[in-house]
């Protein structure tokens, strides 16, 4: 008997018990292989609370080797700086005793804007002063990102949005 000659199923046929089966095989082959990071359900959901803003997206000045070197070791404090077409954000990062962390920010160039820290908690707010300074005292571990938004009623300008940080 050939491949031709036996009873296979069409690919118009519905799924079945050994389909459903074989699928799951393939799952979990691919589960053991290559597993989903735990944060990247955290990620999706915060980019696609974005997906109808007007934004600007802000990149990471640094390069990667930088940011390793920066991390290594057991010092408790890191700085991060974003560039975007309009603005440049950097954050200082510190160890709380408590587990959460502060962060520390400067603008340029240097203005008045609301800075929203978006974590996996209520998200925390906070209003630069004129040199474009803002500090959050008690951020919790996790993911996080920064929403920068003109400040004042008229909201003219676009925000500013860094790619997801985890503390």
């Amino acid at each position: 008997m050939t491949l031709a000659d036996a009873d296979l199923p069409s690919a118009d046929e519905p799924l079945d018990d050994s389909d459903f089966g074989l699928l799951g095989e393939i799952r979990d082959m691919f589960a053991a292989a290559d597993p989903m990071p735990a944060e990247l359900p955290e990620r999706i959901r915060f980019f696609l609370a974005f997906r109808d803003l007007e934004i600007e997206v802000a990149r990471l000045a640094a390069e990667p080797d930088e940011l390793a070197v920066a991390a290594r070791g057991t010092e408790q404090s890191r700085t991060i700086t974003f560039d975007s077409e309009t603005l440049t954000i950097m954050i200082r990062i510190d160890a709380n005793q408590d587990g959460t962390v502060r962060v520390d920010g400067w603008l340029a160039p240097s203005q008045r804007r609301e800075v929203e820290m978006k974590c996996t908690a209520e998200p925390l707010c906070v209003t630069t002063d004129e040199q474009g300074r803002f500090a959050f005292s008690r951020v919790p571990r996790g993911t996080a990102q920064l929403v920068v938004r003109p400040a004042g009623l008229d909201g003219a300008g676009r925000s500013v949005v860094t790619p997801a940080l985890i503390f």
